[in-house]
């Protein structure tokens, strides 16, 4: 991402940038297949020969909710499936301006609710079947909590929320006190802006960290970055889940920067990220 005053003019070009990026990330050789989840795109990716019923892990992906797509984040999602050995389930969901809250959210309810129902036929444990992002994407996961939690349905087995933004007022400390190039204050606002509309910032199901409460939800692994202006989010949301009574695992990791999953795996300290992720996912899932 970039900064400026201009990014709805701006969006094209910085979606095709985010396109020519993604293409350009290596990424392992896995099982994938694209499907239909009742009018929402989602691609399936398997480790290669994996047999028998696998965990599965729906991920969204970031992008501010105005950029990425099933193709931007196509390596990320290799990377994990292949670092957990469990299934992964891309969501392609509505971006904003085109389509404001709830949208997106919809959409992620929507992929959430056939994968739960279709797990078995789609070579995975329905047993095991967790919700997962990362930036905008884990918002999304958090988010979709507490619409399951409100309308009395199941929680996921537990929700992967990297580096999630909490708090859509922008008004934690950290916002100020870390300087990223490119995720600025003022890009910050602008893609919450562009996603919420007229919604209050301050709706539990955009900020999660504000809702009234966050009790009996899914446990909660919670991975930020050093180098992160929406750093406190989740290590304050992370706090506020532990003090509701949920079970939370939080850990920060040095010297990657908001983002680091879009960065190539060959570098030593994204790959040693990526087998962190991997091995807190393979965890949990295995967890009795």
């Amino acid at each position: 991402m970039r900064d400026g005053a201009t990014l709805l003019g701006d969006l094209p070009a910085l979606r095709r940038s985010m396109a020519e990026q993604g293409r350009a990330l290596p990424a392992p050789e896995l099982e994938a297949a694209d499907h239909d989840a009742d009018g929402v795109p989602v691609r399936l990716y398997r480790p290669a020969g994996a047999a028998g019923q696998l965990p599965l892990l729906v991920f969204l992906h970031g992008g501010g909710w105005i950029l990425g797509d099933l193709d931007t984040h196509d390596a990320c999602c290799r990377w994990l499936s292949e670092r957990a050995g469990c299934a992964v389930l891309a969501v392609g969901y509505r971006l904003a301006p085109e389509h404001r809250f709830p949208a997106g959210l919809d959409d992620v309810g929507t992929a959430w609710r056939w994968a739960s129902a279709r797990a078995a036929a789609l070579g995975c444990d329905p047993a095991r079947v967790a919700i997962g992002g990362e930036s905008a994407g884990a918002n999304l996961a958090a988010a979709l909590t507490l619409r399951l939690r409100e309308a009395g349905e199941a929680q996921p087995r537990f929700q992967l929320l990297v580096h999630p933004p909490t708090d859509l007022t922008l008004s934690q400390p950290s916002i100020d006190a870390v300087e990223l190039p490119g995720l600025s204050r003022a890009f910050l606002a602008e893609c919450v802006g562009a996603y919420l509309g007229d919604v209050s910032a301050e709706h539990p199901h955009v900020s999660p960290l504000h809702a009234a409460d966050l009790s009996a939800l899914a446990p909660a692994v919670v991975v930020t970055v050093e180098l992160d202006p929406l750093r406190d989010d989740g290590e304050f949301y992370a706090l506020a889940l532990t003090r509701a009574g949920n079970e939370v695992s939080v850990q920060r990791l040095p010297a990657l920067p908001h983002g680091f999953m879009f960065l190539p795996a060959s570098e030593p300290r994204v790959a040693a990220a990526y087998d962190l992720l991997g091995a807190r996912i393979a965890l949990y899932f295995d967890r009795p």
